[in-house]
């Protein structure tokens, strides 16, 4: 058997460590109330599996046993692993599935972790392999080579735009599910992700690599517009890779906000966004009908 690279021996001892802190947080924190999500049932008919503690050993062995490295790399995960290791166990959305999903599965034990996965196929390997992630197969009505097109008309369409309520009103300040009129919104995702505000969202998918691929113009105003409708504490912490790419740099500085990226490192940058219900008059002020999210 061919012997692990030094990138493989690096990864699996980055994520060795990762999951001894995380394991030394946990065991010294109280778990905070989180929903009781029904059962996804995988193709393999196991279906899913919360993430405990032995998610983590799993990971761990996985990692450090095979040639399979995440897509992100040593800096870049640890930039979400902070994150984790302060606000876990959470509710963390990940929008797409690859060889990096068990690992965020295993680093919020006791927390809700979902992916959204737009390529059947993919979805298939992915949920073979690992039955025990909680993943859903959805759709995009968008495509790469449409991207400056739909940055250019968004603002035509009242229902891509922030502010049509208000932070006490029973609807929130964005609609996103049901919402087919805004091109940008996915609005016909599974319920759940709906039902449940998320404290971190991750955007590595859909494709974005070629001009029929979805690209993720929709992806980021989504998670825009879930970090702004936000009604419970704090804010929420948005992670965005390979930023390198001029659609995701301009979506993100458009619907994201220069002025709520916290950090960054290689192709990755992270944003903590605050609710709309907390940012007072300053909103206006500094994005205005320029930027409407920011």
């Amino acid at each position: 058997m061919k012997a692990p690279g030094r990138l493989v021996v690096a990864s699996a001892a980055a994520l060795l460590v990762a999951v001894s802190l995380l394991i030394a947080h946990l065991l010294t924190s109280p778990l905070p109330f989180l929903p009781c999500l029904h059962v996804v049932t995988a193709p393999s008919g196991t279906g899913y599996q919360p993430s405990g503690l032995a998610a983590l050993a799993d990971a761990a062995v996985y990692y450090a046993t095979t040639p399979t490295v995440p897509q992100q790399n040593r800096d870049e995960i640890s930039l979400s692993l902070a994150v984790l290791r302060r606000r876990a166990p959470m509710r963390l959305l990940v929008f797409g599935l690859g060889y990096d999903s068990p690992l965020w599965h295993a680093l919020n034990p006791g927390g809700v972790t979902v992916f959204l996965e737009e390529d059947p196929e993919w979805y298939n390997v992915v949920r073979t392999e690992s039955p025990f992630l909680r993943a859903h197969l959805v759709k995009y009505r968008t495509r790469l080579d449409h991207a400056d097109a739909l940055f250019e008309s968004y603002k035509r369409f009242n229902s891509c735009l922030p502010g049509a309520g208000s932070a006490e009103a029973a609807e929130p300040p964005v609609r996103i599910r049901g919402n087919d009129d805004c091109p940008l919104a996915l609005h016909n995702l599974p319920p759940e992700v709906y039902e449940n505000e998320w404290d971190m969202l991750m955007v590595d998918a859909p494709k974005g690599y070629f001009p029929e691929a979805p690209g993720r113009m929709a992806a980021i105003w989504t998670a825009a517009a879930m970090a702004w409708s936000r009604s419970g504490e704090g804010d929420t912490d948005v992670f965005l890779h390979d930023v390198d790419r001029p659609v995701e740099k301009m979506y993100s500085e458009e619907f994201l906000c220069e002025r709520f990226r916290v950090g960054g490192t290689g192709r990755l940058w992270h944003f903590s966004i605050p609710p709309v219900s907390r940012r007072g008059n300053t909103t206006a002020a500094a994005g205005g009908a320029d930027r409407p999210f920011c």
